[in-house]
């Protein structure tokens, strides 16, 4: 039969008097199902690759491109070299003048208004991109031999610079790019440097962090 206790003069089942405490052999919590590996000194470590956190690799920072970085003098109009890392400092960025002219005709504005008179909006859209809005690009090469046209959303210079650090083998534009980036805390570990698993591991509440 099933253990009953008396409480308060009535007879109640034992389930009913008692708080039932769930364990899993497997490491996984009852509710979500989340598991962890087995709990082992290399799981708190963030040199080990079974503890590291996989987005920053245990370094407990990211990488990101700052605004203030990309336009560091925002007296500056397009035309005199807001968008820093765009000036024209070699012979591609002229193609990146001829973008920045086509979002100034799309948007309206001047390419000799400072940076800081600019809309909100369209600092917006210059930095980080038109969405899905399109916007008409005309690029001609330096001799003015060759003139295509573009009508697409355009990506950016933040994300531009993103994907270039990203596909680039060079070591040396990599180091130019890096120029124009800050660190921040891994949004994944918080800075704990600790992929979830070995943080999901508290006493009294605290993980090992």
């Amino acid at each position: 039969g099933v253990r009953a206790e008396r409480e308060d003069g009535v007879l109640r089942n034992k389930n009913e008097t008692h708080e039932r405490i769930t364990f899993s052999a497997r490491f996984a919590c009852p509710v979500s199902g989340f598991t962890i590996d087995e709990v082992e000194p290399r799981l708190f470590s963030f040199n080990a690759p079974a503890g590291a956190c996989p987005k920053c690799d245990g370094l407990g920072n990211e990488m990101r491109f700052e605004a203030e970085l990309v336009v560091p003098d925002e007296t500056l109009g397009l035309k005199q070299g807001a968008i820093y890392p765009w000036s024209r400092t070699g012979s591609p960025s002229i193609y990146y003048e001829q973008a920045l002219e086509g979002l100034a005709r799309h948007f309206k504005v001047s390419m000799t208004t400072p940076w800081a008179k600019l809309p909100k909006k369209v600092q917006e859209a210059i930095l980080y991109g038109t969405g899905d809005e399109p916007v008409e690009i005309v690029y001609q090469d330096g001799a003015g031999a060759r003139t295509y046209k573009t009508n697409k959303p355009f990506e950016g210079v933040i994300v531009n610079l993103q994907r270039r650090f990203r596909e680039t083998e060079s070591d040396w534009v990599r180091e130019e790019l890096s120029r124009y980036q800050d660190a921040h805390p891994c949004d994944a570990c918080g800075g704990y440097r600790l992929k979830p698993q070995a943080l999901a591991v508290r006493i009294d509440g605290l993980h090992i962090g």
